[in-house]
């Protein structure tokens, strides 16, 4: 019964590791003025030092913005560059195109809100 009970702890701490992400997650809820306001992260985020675009996302990590109908994901693509989905009132947007002044309005939003890099 003892070796039971033992197994079954390091069963359950062997799960709780497994299924844990260790890094920062954070999460930002704004609603008002007839805005709605989310942006949540996980792993280290970088802007750039003009604060207009995402210069480092972690490996693992990812970045979500979403303002009203606009959507921004960020993530590591696993080779160290930032994969981005982008879309404005249901269309998608190019980022290195008609989507680059979204991202930089979105960062500096982020900014403003209280969303630094880490």
């Amino acid at each position: 019964m003892k070796k039971l009970r033992i197994f079954l702890t390091i069963a359950v701490l062997g799960v709780s590791v497994i299924s844990c992400r260790f890094g920062r997650h954070t999460t930002i809820v704004e609603n008002g003025n007839g805005h709605n306001l989310r942006i949540e992260s996980y792993g280290k985020i970088h802007f750039d030092s003009a604060g207009t675009d995402i210069a480092y996302i972690s490996s693992g990590g990812y970045l979500e913005y979403q303002y009203d109908d606009k959507h921004l994901k960020a993530e590591n693509d696993g080779y160290g560059r930032i994969k981005y989905e982008l879309d404005a009132d249901g269309q998608k947007l190019n980022p290195s195109g008609n989507g680059k002044s979204f991202i930089a309005d979105a960062v500096k939003m982020m900014i403003k809100k209280g969303y630094h890099s880490n």
